[in-house]
């Protein structure tokens, strides 16, 4: 069941003290912004507020964006048109799908979504596509990529305390970025991505420059620290391997991680502070995002 009919509030967010997970000394804190909304949270509600907020103002027919059969961004976009009763166009890599092929899909039906499933390299050209088109439509794309996404993500690393190391899943890369743009000088920031093979620090680069923030993005960039070791198998794999490895922290998870990006990075992030001595004050952000295959950790 959702939270509200209307576009959630980012006053659900807020940061809890997780020290006494950690068998060691550092102060650590979590950022659950996965409590902004059942569907609509985390980094999905920071990617989406701008560009809703533009369709409001102009006038627009409704917002089409790019994602996989599982995509939370999908669900999210699926889920803010609706509440805003605009158009939704979907459009899904992989032909060979349909609506009722998972929960995923048939949850963007359900909230009247249009989908439309493309052959992977159609996709593949399409899926970067960007701004107002000619039939009044707001084009996002795959997984919000765009400035007004960025800006959304840099609104919030402005306001954070300074940390010693700030920590995240990492999808496409704009809320890395986001938060390594807006983020202190002093703050480290850890990047877990979910795909093998990534190129983090590249895919970064290429974002920054569409976005204007080359020279930004240059200046900061020693900051970031890729653990690239967390994949389990890459996107949407590796769930019951992932599930076995948490059981055998020495702590209960008091939030739930969904097995796509959150409890891989979760995971790294707790492994890779037992590595360091010297005590640091760390935050994890929680990216949220609605997962029907939700771990269950008690």
């Amino acid at each position: 069941m959702l939270k509200s009919s209307s576009f959630p509030s980012i006053d659900y967010s807020v940061i809890e003290n997780i020290t006494f997970l950690n068998n060691h000394k550092h102060e650590l804190f979590v950022q659950r912004d996965d409590l902004i909304h059942d569907v609509i949270s985390g980094n999905k509600w920071r990617k989406l507020k701008r560009v809703f907020d533009i369709i409001k103002e102009d006038c627009l027919v409704g917002i089409e964006t790019f994602g996989g059969a599982f995509s939370n961004h999908l669900l999210a976009t699926a889920c803010a048109a609706n509440i805003h009763g605009v158009q939704c166009n979907l459009y899904v890599r992989g032909e060979e799908l349909t609506p009722e092929s998972n929960d995923v899909l048939l949850f963007c039906q359900s909230m009247g979504a249009r989908i439309e499933f493309l052959e992977r390299s159609e996709y593949k050209k399409a899926k970067s596509s960007y701004g107002i088109t000619d039939r009044g439509f707001f084009s996002v794309p795959e997984g919000g990529a765009c400035k007004e996404g960025l800006l959304g993500v840099m609104e919030m690393g402005k306001n954070l305390e300074p940390y010693d190391v700030v920590a995240l899943a990492q999808g496409t890369t704009t809320t890395s970025l986001g938060l390594l743009l807006s983020t202190s000088e002093k703050t480290n920031i850890w990047v877990f991505p979910a795909l093998n093979g990534f190129s983090s620090l590249g895919e970064m680069e290429l974002l920054a420059k569409n976005c204007g923030f080359l020279y930004q993005f240059k200046q900061q960039r020693a900051r970031i620290r890729v653990m690239d070791g967390y994949t389990f198998g890459g996107y949407a794999k590796g769930t019951q391997e992932l599930l076995n490895e948490l059981k055998k922290e020495p702590y209960t998870m008091p939030f739930p991680l969904d097995s796509v990006y959150t409890g891989k990075a979760f995971l790294g992030f707790m492994r890779e502070a037992q590595k360091i001595n010297q005590v640091q004050r760390m935050l994890f952000i929680h990216t949220g995002g609605y997962s029907l295959k939700q771990l269950s950790l008690g």
